[in-house]
């Protein structure tokens, strides 16, 4: 699972990607005149840790796997993938979420929705701009951390003599 920087790959999408999305939300609140505290950012942050590792989880196996079949470690490829993946996902997301307000899906159908459907549909609101720039922040990180593990696996495959 670490060999190709899996484990790795995925937890920077959690860490980064939240964070980034913690940020910017906690950056727009304070633009738009609300005064805040780094306490504030920190408990932005964690629930984002909380309520979006699904949705940046999901973010960052569709990006690798796109960028894979594209065979591309362009940073560039991957900035603009990551906004235009970003936007579709939460939009897709929030999609589903409002087509299944409706439907009553249970005990475990109540706690997905909240978990994952609930975060994905806040981002479609008012704080849509935010969305893009969160995915080419991760996905340019996430970039530079699977070009790292693909360029030491390759290192390694050479290293191994048929003597």
């Amino acid at each position: 699972m670490t060999r190709r920087g899996t484990l790795a790959y995925y937890l920077a999408a959690w860490v980064i990607g939240c964070f980034v999305v913690a940020l910017l939300q906690w950056t727009g609140e304070a633009a738009a005149g609300e005064i805040h505290t780094a306490s504030i950012l920190l408990t932005t942050y964690f629930f984002t840790l909380v309520f979006g590792a699904a949705t940046i989880l999901l973010f960052a196996f569709v990006l690798r796997r796109g960028m894979r079949m594209m065979r591309t470690h362009a940073l560039w490829a991957w900035l603009l993938s990551g906004a235009i993946l970003s936007v579709l996902e939460i939009l897709a997301l929030a999609h589903v979420r409002s087509a299944l307000v409706s439907i009553r899906l249970g005990e475990f159908g109540d706690i997905l929705s909240a978990t994952v459907l609930n975060a994905a549909a806040s981002m479609s609101g008012r704080d849509l701009w935010q969305v893009p720039v969160d995915g080419a922040i991760t996905a340019s990180v996430l970039c530079l951390v699977d070009r790292a593990f693909v360029r030491t696996a390759e290192a390694a495959e050479v290293k191994h003599s048929p003597a």
